[in-house]
């Protein structure tokens, strides 16, 4: 059943207030946020939800696989798979962590990942990196080998093909879909080296669990 012109206002409004909330809650507890829930709270929330990262490794591996015979169709899965994994499996753990009422928690989380722009959490994605991994020069400034050009800057620059092609139907070229792959593996790369750096591994497959390295 479709929804009229007020509901669909009231809905907007109603994602406009938990987003903005989340938000507030982050400022609140930001070093807490950093200090004090990365390790403990990010550990609990993965071997709850063990299976978290198996919908992007899904992708990633379909958009290897297409990159040769559908460039566009491999970009779009490897950019839904870059998304996936700041949104579902940096962020929505942290702010999660944020609220104490487990009802709302989800609620907040999950409306996060389904409405917010990623670019607007920059800084949170950033400091959440830095705390468990050491960059040379700032998580910021980080390439990946061969690059000219920074990992969120390349993200920015797939993200734009991405809406051209979703808005404007149009087609990418294959180096456009190789870059996409290569953005989305290296994300992944990082989020598997913040999941080592509070007690966990992926078994083969995508699983997650504690002290295992058999990934």
């Amino acid at each position: 059943m479709s929804i009229d012109y007020y509901e669909a206002e009231q809905e907007a409004a109603y994602d406009e207030f938990v987003e903005s909330l989340a938000e507030e809650l982050y400022a609140e507890h930001k070093d807490r946020a950093i200090d004090e829930f990365i390790s403990e709270r990010l550990k609990s929330y993965y071997l709850k939800n063990e299976n978290i990262a198996i919908p992007a490794i899904n992708f990633i591996n379909k958009s290897k696989e297409l990159v040769e015979t559908d460039p566009t169709s491999s970009l779009m899965y490897s950019s839904v798979a870059t998304e996936v994994v700041l949104k579902t499996i940096l962020l929505k753990p942290v702010i999660s962590g944020l609220v104490h009422t487990e009802s709302l928690s989800e609620l907040v989380s999950s409306t996060l990942v389904k409405q917010t722009g990623i670019d607007r959490f920059k800084k949170l994605v950033f400091e959440i990196l830095e705390n468990h991994i050491e960059f040379d020069d700032g998580i910021e400034n980080y390439k990946r080998d061969g690059s000219g050009d920074n990992l969120w800057s390349e993200r920015k620059r797939v993200q734009d093909l991405r809406n051209k092609i979703m808005h404007q139907a149009i087609f990418c070229q294959k180096e456009d879909a190789m870059l996409s792959h290569s953005v989305a593996v290296s994300f992944f790369y990082l989020t598997k080296l913040l999941i080592e750096n509070v007690g966990l591994s992926f078994q083969k497959g995508g699983m997650l669990e504690a002290n295992n390295n058999a990934f």
